[in-house]
């Protein structure tokens, strides 16, 4: 149980705190020994004790006051710290948001370019199927007329095969029909002189 105590007695007399706590000890316990010393008036003694206690009391004094300084400061450097790492972090923040808004720009320029590229693409195939319309209207007005001038050429040309056909058979016919009256003529003048020869 004693070894226990004094691992846990060392333990704190090592930290900070117990140092500080050992040292305000340290000089209660030599201003209570020139207090005693005092009463049992041995002033030699007693004054040599107080200077003691003064000296300590006085280095206490100032060590706790290099230690509160030194905490501090030390809270200071963290506040610092503290605020240059929100100070960072609002900077980073700030980058972002100009990122972003950067980033959104430019989605939202590409987007209005590729709108107008859409449009002045549909705009030149809408004008050149209009176009392309056009030319195929042009091409099959030219083929119907063409169609048309063949036909009326070749109505014209059958009209004339078959009038030429026409007048060539009534030009026969005529041609076989004289034939044929001249020798009925000759026929007849033939028998005609025949009778007459006959008494």
């Amino acid at each position: 149980m004693w070894a226990a105590f004094a691992r846990q007695f060392a333990a704190y007399a090592i930290t900070r705190r117990g140092k500080k706590l050992f040292a305000l000890i340290g000089v209660l316990a030599l201003c209570f020994c020139a207090a005693l010393l005092v009463d049992m008036q041995l002033y030699l003694s007693a004054g040599f004790i107080a200077v003691l206690a003064c000296f300590s009391g006085a280095a206490y004094i100032v060590q706790h006051a290099k230690v509160k300084r030194a905490e501090l400061e030390r809270l200071a450097r963290r506040a610092e710290a503290a605020r240059r790492r929100a100070l960072v972090a609002q900077a980073r923040l700030d980058r972002m948001d100009h990122a972003k808004a950067a980033v959104r720009d430019a989605v939202a320029g590409a987007a209005q370019s590729a709108r107008a590229a859409v449009v002045d693409v549909t705009k030149e195939a809408a004008s050149v199927a209009a176009e392309t319309v056009e030319a195929v209207s042009r091409s099959a007005n030219a083929v119907a007329d063409a169609v048309n001038d063949v036909a009326l050429r070749a109505a014209d040309a059958m009209t004339a095969a078959v009038t030429g056909a026409a007048e060539r058979t009534t030009a026969g016919a005529e041609t076989m029909a004289r034939a044929g009256l001249v020798r009925v003529v000759k026929r007849w003048r033939t028998l005609r002189g025949d009778q007459g020869m006959t008494p």
